[in-house]
């Protein structure tokens, strides 16, 4: 089988919406996962690629970084700071940006990927800060998924080549698996009218990724390592144009120690973990005065934390989480300098802890009527403490019939970015060590349909109230930008999904979603309209074929102007048990080769910025 059958799909558990495994329907959340088999179904080669199939969700892409909205916020300039990134549970939000990197920055091949859940909506009242449009927890394959040893190579269009490979052993009590992934993209010329040329040999990418995880009874210890060095062929920031030498770095290191095990005689678990994080940004900018001298701007990140939660079943008809987390920013850096001459313009130092305390309860009210009731209190070094709630009743009206209304608040506190980073000498931005956090609120009903034992009908409605947002304005005094709780969104949407599974295997899922927001710059980069459509089927014998639509209608710029709306097209074939060791896929993404552009923010000439056009990709797949 190529994906999973709906019917198991409907009775899959979930982890990520409360802590303790539960059935989706019962979940306080709509929370969508994605399989690895979908992950192969679709050829999806980022975590971007996988995110923007669900509903509600989109990305824009500046040539450095992908960056990921929902339900129609992503203001240009947005660093996908409202959403909390894991991996295992564990998060990966680094301390400096506290951005969620889910391009080929994402630490983690997708060949090592079991499922991703994400659980829409603000999240703060279990998990903190940053869930604040929701949480994104990838959860990684064991070594009993991979036993042996397997390698998969690709190449493609673009000058890109990359392989990966993977060895997974396992005993009766133990488990190991090490993987290495490394990529290599050349690009392609970009042409720019707003320069009047192109950008030839400036759009490449290079990537490489360690993990490892090894497991012992009840204690398990994991590595993460990513590297990627992207080139900048935009001429951002005001770097001379079609330049060579213009590039970002990033890399983060995890290492993570766990242990997880079954409370006795109550039925419950105990998990904790305690980890140490490492995260490096580098940017190289080019000059133009002097001319070709190389501006360096550089951050620096560690940090070390550890969390604990106790699941109980406390009766048949009650379930308690209560957990704390802890984390310790200890050494936080920001850099701007000139290389040669050298001459320093910004080197801040800081340093910042985090505290959160929860507790969630799910009382079962009566035959098929849950109450879910939670609230955590964070402390945070930069902006004090705050109590977010999330409550949630669910009412399973008739056999196969749902529903939810879900009410809850999340915050996000300024990063050490928005606070501290300041080149005022320079003409750059100004720092504000005095921003607030943000806040949100929202209400969500949705209504949850099987139609019979093939198919699934989701209505969500919802109603989203944030305030405080951070937002880059003018400083009246300096002319400069700076960071400031200044703005307030309101958003009103609703989305529809029908999935549907058929019994030749084939399987389709499609939505709708429908979405307005206003107040201030928060329009910017909002479309209205957003559809998706996913579908996978057996072609004959062990070929299979993964279609994806997607249709994002248009977006307003800053200038004032839009970015048009396009739809897109992905097809996938690809082979499951060609041979005993080898499978092979084909991959097109943007099968008609549509012209389409996203929006920037200010810090690009352009306004909008024209993304690929089709690129075809080979990959095959060994496993001894």
């Amino acid at each position: 089988m190529t994906t999973l059958p709906l019917e198991q799909l409907m009775s899959m558990e979930v982890y990520s919406a409360s802590r303790f495994n539960q059935k989706a329907t019962q979940a306080p959340s709509n929370v969508t996962v994605l399989t690895s088999a979908d992950i192969r179904a679709y050829g999806w080669r980022s975590l971007a690629d996988a995110l923007r199939s669900i509903r509600g969700l989109y990305t824009a892409n500046d040539r450095s970084y992908t960056y990921l909205g929902a339900r129609g916020f992503l203001r240009p300039g947005d660093l996908s700071t409202r959403f909390l990134l894991q991996i295992d549970g564990t998060r990966i939000n680094d301390p400096v940006f506290d951005q969620a990197q889910i391009g080929a920055e994402f630490p983690l091949d997708l060949e090592l990927v079991d499922r991703i859940e994400f659980v829409p909506g603000p999240g703060s009242s279990i998990y903190g800060a940053n869930a604040f449009f929701g949480v994104i927890n990838v959860i990684t394959r064991r070594a009993s998924d991979l036993e042996g040893a397997r390698a998969t190579l690709e190449a493609g269009q673009a000058g890109t080549r990359g392989g990966s490979a993977s060895y997974g052993w396992r005993d009766a009590d133990a488990e190991l698996l090490i993987a290495a992934n490394r990529g290599i993209i050349d690009g392609r010329d970009l042409y720019f009218p707003e320069f009047n040329g192109s950008a030839r040999g400036l759009d490449w990418e290079r990537f490489t990724r360690l993990y490892a995880r090894g497991q012992v009874g009840d204690w398990s210890m994991s590595v993460v390592h990513g590297e990627r060095t992207k080139g900048m062929p935009t001429a951002s920031y005001g770097q001379p144009f079609n330049v060579p030498g213009a590039q970002t770095l990033d890399r983060i290191q995890l290492v993570e120690a766990a242990y997880r095990s079954t409370v006795l005689p109550m039925s419950g678990e105990l998990t904790g973990r305690i980890y140490h994080g490492d995260y490096k940004y580098e940017g190289r900018f080019i000059n133009h005065v002097p001319f070709g001298t190389i501006n360096l701007d550089r951050t620096r990140a560690r940090w070390w934390g550890g969390d604990v939660s106790l699941y109980l079943q406390v009766a048949q008809a009650h379930k308690l989480v209560v957990g704390a987390d802890y984390q310790y920013n200890h050494d936080v850096l920001q850099q701007n300098f000139d290389i040669d001459p050298y001459a320093s313009y910004l080197d801040d130092r800081s340093q910042g802890k985090r505290l959160g305390v929860y507790a969630q309860d799910e009382i079962t009210l009566a035959q098929g009527v849950l109450l879910n009731a939670g609230i955590r209190y964070d402390r945070e070094s930069s902006t004090g403490g705050v109590y977010n709630p999330r409550l949630a009743l669910i009412a399973e009206l008739s056999p196969g019939t749902t529903v939810k209304a879900i009410y809850g608040s999340a915050f996000r506190a300024p990063n050490s970015y928005e606070l501290f980073y300041g080149i005022d000498n320079q003409g750059g931005q100004l720092a504000n060590p005095d921003l607030g956090r943000e806040r949100i609120r929202s209400h969500e009903l949705s209504l949850v349909q099987q139609l019979g034992a093939s198919a699934r009908l989701t209505l969500t409605g919802y109603a989203n109230e944030a305030s405080s947002l951070i937002t880059e304005v003018e400083d009246e005094e300096f002319g400069l930008p700076i960071f400031r709780n200044f703005g307030k969104a309101r958003a009103r949407g609703l989305e529809m999904e029908y999935e549907r599974s058929f019994r030749n295997g084939a399987r389709m899922r499609a939505s709708v979603a429908r979405q307005h927001v206003s107040g201030g710059d928060s329009e910017l980069n909002s479309p209205r309209w957003l559809a998706k459509l996913n579908a996978t089927s057996r072609i004959s014998g062990a070929w299979h074929a993964g279609l994806e639509g997607q249709y994002v209608s248009a977006r307003k710029l800053i200038s004032g102007g839009e970015a048009g709306a396009f739809t897109l097209a992905n097809l996938n074939f690809f082979s499951d048990g060609l041979t005993r060791h080898f499978d092979v896929a084909l991959g097109v993404q943007n099968l008609f080769d549509h012209h389409y552009a996203d929006p920037v923010s200010l810090g690009f000439r352009q306004h909008a910025i024209e993304q690929d056009g089709r690129r075809i990709y080979f990959r095959l797949k060994a496993a001894y």
